[in-house]
């Protein structure tokens, strides 16, 4: 897959929390949502916008949205994947969460997920997107 900047992209919960609350080990995930993010069309996946839900203040929360504004297009998705594709992603060895998102992922044709989690869902093959870290989606730039 050849990256472009008219894909649609998306990003990992990890990749806000490390960039909002300025991980000195992942400065490019900092990077990425408060220096590269108006560069690209940004998919919010259900999963990934309750994670961020969970996880963040409402400070932080009102800075996600406020960096997504900055977006060529965002698409915050509100809705679950379809159950059949969770399970058929967890059925293949992934937890819930990553099964959802990937779920998700398939359903809107999104090609690329930033990650720094390296396992997500590697045990898979044949996967409809590519995941990427920060850094490396920098490199592509």
């Amino acid at each position: 897959m050849r990256f472009t900047r008219s894909d649609w992209i998306a990003y990992d919960t990890n990749e806000f929390i490390f960039a909002l609350r300025e991980s000195p080990t992942r400065p490019e995930s900092y990077a990425i949502v408060f220096e590269h993010l108006s560069k690209f069309r940004l998919y919010i996946p259900y999963q990934v916008a309750l994670e961020l839900q969970h996880n963040l203040t409402p400070a932080e929360m009102r800075d996600v949205v406020r960096a997504t504004q900055t977006c060529i297009e965002v698409h915050w998705d509100y809705f679950p994947a379809k159950p059949d594709r969770i399970a058929a992603y967890t059925a293949m060895g992934a937890r819930f969460g990553d099964a959802a998102v990937a779920a998700q992922l398939e359903a809107a044709g999104v090609q690329w997920l930033v990650s720094e989690n390296r396992h997500f869902l590697s045990e898979l093959d044949g996967l409809p997107f590519r995941v990427l870290a920060a850094g490396e989606l920098i490199d592509l730039l």
